[in-house]
């Protein structure tokens, strides 16, 4: 997991990390119309998978400011080496990800 920290035109510090899930479910959805649907499990072991949705199975870059949070899928190659520019403009066209306040359980 590469980690780069930029400033942008407007001064915000922004975070922005690569997000490589492990254990990403990345075949297609079972209960969609197919032929192509292998009849026997091929895995060697049973484990949880977490279902992503598409470009994300494969990865994502996060960006995170002061009450902010971004996530651009797919990302390119090398960006850990881009300019704190190319890294705004990447940011620019990042996803914003809405906060959900977390409940205590009762």
């Amino acid at each position: 997991m590469a980690h780069r920290e930029f400033r942008d035109g407007s001064g915000r510090q922004w975070a922005v990390w690569s997000v490589q899930p492990e254990y990403a479910e990345r075949r297609a959805d079972p209960t969609a119309p197919t032929t192509a649907q292998p009849d026997v499990e091929r895995r060697g072991r049973k484990e949880f998978r977490v279902p992503l949705a598409g470009s994300f199975s494969h990865g994502w870059l996060c960006f995170e400011t002061t009450g902010e949070k971004r996530r651009l899928a797919p990302f390119p190659e090398g960006w850990s080496e881009m300019t704190d520019e190319g890294l705004e403009e990447l940011c620019g066209t990042a996803a914003k990800v809405e906060h959900v306040p977390r409940r205590l359980i009762e």
